[in-house]
């Protein structure tokens, strides 16, 4: 269990170094996400809109975002036969898999770390009162997010389509994810420090399910 551990480790640091030193992948995601929001909030004309809307319009950024950050550090792999080298070392395809998750869940984090403040300067959110009610929120739901995004991304990035066939298999799945996040999250928008106990077993299912069917699934998904 330790050795699995190190090995996911390894593997999460090996993607995160390449992209702290090539930095396309985090430079296009943010600038993506910023765009979103931004030509969102200017769509509404200055209006501040209510929760749902508003936490609903971070969501959309963080979507897409997700989407084509899974692809592009899945297709590092597929580069000179990498995947193929990593496939061949004596890993097993689960380790793979959480090492995949890890290095996309820090990215995510950092995505949202920016495009969070730009709709918070938009939208007028207050998270003042439950900012560790906020973090708990995104954090499980980036890490669903993750997990799907994960598989799928290994399924399809053999696939000509790519990212348009990400989107289209992703987005469905995540639906559930989505709607409870955003009704978790609007009740901090509007103050309401109480919990959603239905939305956040939700949450909760959503993650527990999918990490454990990605990681079972991920050996099969995967090609070199």
């Amino acid at each position: 269990m330790i050795r699995a551990a190190k090995q996911s480790l390894l593997i999460a640091a090996k993607d995160l170094r390449i992209e702290s030193r090539s930095r396309q992948t985090i430079s296009l995601v943010v600038v993506l996400g910023i765009l979103i929001v931004t030509v969102l909030g200017l769509g509404l004309g200055g209006q501040r809109p209510d929760g749902p809307a508003a936490t609903a319009v971070l969501w959309v950024a963080y979507l897409f975002s997700g989407v084509l950050c899974f692809e592009k550090t899945m297709a590092v792999e597929r580069q000179d036969g990498a995947l193929a080298g990593l496939l061949l070392a004596p890993l097993d395809r689960g380790v793979i898999y959480l090492g995949k998750l890890l290095s996309n869940v820090v990215l995510m984090f950092a995505v949202a770390g920016v495009i969070t403040p730009v709709g918070i300067l938009f939208f007028g959110f207050d998270l003042s009162k439950a900012p560790l009610g906020f973090l708990a929120i995104m954090g499980m739901s980036m890490l669903g997010f993750a997990a799907v995004g994960t598989l799928f991304a290994a399924m399809v990035s053999s696939s000509r389509l790519q990212g348009g066939l990400l989107a289209m298999v992703v987005f469905p799945i995540t639906l559930p994810l989505v709607i409870a996040s955003t009704q978790l999250t609007s009740r901090l928008y509007q103050g309401d420090e109480t919990w959603n106990g239905s939305a956040f077993a939700v949450l909760v299912a959503f993650d527990a399910i999918f990490l454990v069917v990605s990681w079972l699934a991920f050996e099969w998904v995967i090609e070199p």
